[in-house]
């Protein structure tokens, strides 16, 4: 494209310098043309031209001459008369020969003339004196002079050719000059045309990729939406008349991308642009698409009226129907937040940040709903910024602390271990992890969190093994983006050798989601921990996104079954059949299976009968502080001697 465009420019340079060269080439030919037709015109103007005449004149001064002589002859005039025709006659060709002289000069041609005019004039007098006493002498005389007569006529001829010669040959130039010249403006003309044609097409085309280039300026490449910067412009011009701005993203679009790749998420995008689009339109509404999977609509109404609801739903119930794309069947839907305008804000930035906090509430009640804004959303907005700020320093506060969940083995209620839970002591205030923990996850500081978890539980173990003597199995909760973070590896290595504690002795318990984004490294990872001689367990098994899919190639030790299963398993059938089915599955495969949130005898009664290994909940003991669970430690221990 760069190089057709140079070439372009190039050539267009190339015909406007030959159209100037042709330009001025041709002023200059044109000059010298018409100063030498000038140059030519001139004599032929001022002198050739007027000879013609003045031989014209001389001619028929000439013939009047011979004419009264031969009336004379003939007795036809009288002798006065014939003396005033002379007279006449011989006046005109003298004054004939002083004009010629102007032309011709002194030269020869002109002597030649007044010799021979003046032959038949020295003739007349004897002409005259015989032409009544001796007519044949006088018809002899006659024929004499009409002979001169001839002659000089003759040379009047031929002079008159050569002036007739000379015009045509001065007009023959000229035409050759003007053809030359017409062919010279013909093939300008074609050069400018052919130049003008250039020019057009390619302003043609320049306008064209401007118009381009103004569109793109406009609208989102992929879907060809206005996009984010045309949709602040479209609010700042908004009338003072009500509107609705409303922010949508697709929900877990991230994971068809994780799934499928960018290329087929870019080809569902566009389809689902057109049918958002093609369902807002239909209801008055204009689509912008801001950036990734969030698009904005603003409708001309107000949020009260049922015509909004009519369109959300419609908007919606177009998004649910399924995606065919290259094979695949996909289900999308539209977590929606809605502003009114100007109720909830004039200013495009307040209606913005209004509409996202709207949007926000209803992507963390589970998405595919829609939430209209109200006051009380900024100010949550507001308050999990502040405890996110908080939290970001809550390490190096010494604000967090482990507690630590016994686990009981079902065949002698013996303790197999601790689960270290993550408490936040604010302000000598815990903070539930239901709080903090999301919170955690999103914003990435999980991650760091996670790191200061295991050096505490490593340390916690350290302790432990020091002061009982025995090895205390503790189990840590590894988040998928704590997992997936570069150095964990590595990390864990430095731990354990740092700590000296026996590997055996620290348990990781990861979730299945670990293997959304690439499942082959993930089990190759845990294959890695396995070899340093860390345990592994499965937490929250059944509610993942693979259960059954790589369970069999998991270098597991042990399968944790979620509480949500455990917790009415006694009193909804299908629950049970399901703690039950997950306790047989993990026995076939080798593995250890521990129930988690266990708090009634009953519940610990039919997990026993079900030959379950493990448990864990408030049934057996609540999450302990560390000066607290080493005191459970500590009487366990004496109860296995006893």
């Amino acid at each position: 494209m760069t190089h057709n465009t140079s070439s372009s420019r190039r050539l267009i340079y190339i015909l406007l310098l030959l159209v100037i060269a042709a330009s001025v080439a041709l002023s200059i030919v044109m000059e010298n043309v018409a100063r030498n037709i000038r140059r030519n015109e001139t004599p032929l103007l001022n002198s050739t031209i007027p000879q013609m005449r003045y031989l014209g004149d001389f001619e028929s001064a000439l013939l009047r001459y011979q004419l009264a002589l031969d009336k004379r002859f003939t007795d036809s005039i009288t002798p006065d008369r014939f003396q005033f025709l002379e007279s006449m006659g011989r006046g005109e060709l003298e004054a004939a020969i002083v004009q010629l002289r102007s032309s011709l000069g002194d030269g020869p041609d002109l002597d030649a003339l007044r010799d021979s005019y003046q032959h038949i004039v020295e003739l007349t007098p004897e002409f005259e004196r015989n032409v009544a006493s001796h007519p044949a002498a006088a018809r002899t005389v006659l024929i004499k002079m009409n002979e001169e007569v001839k002659l000089l006529r003759k040379r009047i001829d031929d002079l008159q050719q050569q002036v007739e010669d000379a015009i045509y040959s001065n007009g023959t130039m000229a035409n050759r000059a003007i053809e030359w010249i017409t062919g010279l403006v013909h093939v300008f003309d074609v050069l400018a045309l052919v130049t003008c044609v250039f020019l057009l097409y390619h302003v043609r085309a320049r306008v064209r990729v401007e118009d381009e280039l103004s569109h793109q300026a406009r609208h989102d490449p992929l879907t060809g939406l206005a996009h984010r910067r045309s949709f602040e412009a479209r609010l700042a011009t908004l009338p003072q008349l009500p509107h609705v701005v409303v922010l949508g993203t697709i929900d877990r679009f991230s994971r068809i991308i994780g799934g499928f790749g960018h290329a087929f998420g870019d080809r569902m995008m566009i389809g689902l642009a057109g049918r958002i689009r093609a369902a807002a339109e239909h209801s008055g509404g204009e689509v912008f698409r801001l950036d990734g999977a969030n698009f904005a609509i603003l409708y001309r109404m107000d949020c009260e009226e049922a015509e909004f609801a009519e369109a959300l739903t419609s908007l919606r119930d177009e998004l649910r129907s399924p995606y065919d794309c290259e094979g695949h069947e996909i289900f999308a839907t539209l977590s929606l937040g809605a502003v009114s305008f100007p109720l909830h804000g004039e200013a495009p930035d307040v209606l913005l940040r209004n509409a996202d906090a709207a949007l926000q509430s209803a992507r963390k009640a589970g998405g595919d709903q829609l939430v209209v804004y109200s006051q009380q959303l900024n100010a949550a907005a507001g308050e999990r910024l502040d405890m996110e700020s908080l939290l970001r320093h809550a390490v190096e506060r010494d604000e967090l602390e482990l507690h630590y969940q016994p686990q009981q083995a079902l065949a002698d209620g013996g303790l197999i271990g601790f689960e270290a839970l993550l408490r936040w002591r604010r302000h000598g205030k815990l903070i539930s992890p239901a709080e903090f923990i999301p919170m955690a996850e999103e914003s990435g500081l999980i991650v760091s969190i996670g790191s200061w978890v295991l050096e505490e539980a490593c340390r916690q173990i350290s302790v432990w093994q020091a002061e009982t003597g025995q090895r205390v199995v503790v189990a840590v909760n590894i988040s998928p983006r704590q997992f997936a973070a570069p150095g964990f590896l590595s990390h864990l290595e430095d731990l354990l050798a740092t700590t000296h504690i026996d590997p055996a002795s620290l348990e990781l318990e990861i979730t299945e989601s670990v293997m959304v984004e690439d499942a082959e490294i993930a089990i190759a990872l845990l294959h890695r921990l396995r070899a340093l001689g860390l345990k592994l367990a499965i937490d929250d098994f059944g509610t993942g996104y693979s259960s059954l899919a790589y369970l069999s190639r998991f270098p597991i030790h042990k399968l944790k079954i979620d509480q949500s299963f455990v917790r009415n398993m006694h009193a909804v059938r299908e629950q049970g059949a399901i703690v039950q089915a997950t306790i047989g599955l993990g026995h076939s495969l080798g593995l250890t299976v521990i129930a988690e949130g266990v708090e009634s005898e009953t519940q610990r009664a039919m997990l026993s009968n079900w030959r379950c290994d493990e448990i864990q909940g408030y049934y057996y003991s609540r999450p302990l502080p560390a000066a607290s669970a080493l005191n459970f430690l500590e009487g366990s221990l004496q109860l296995q001697a006893a």
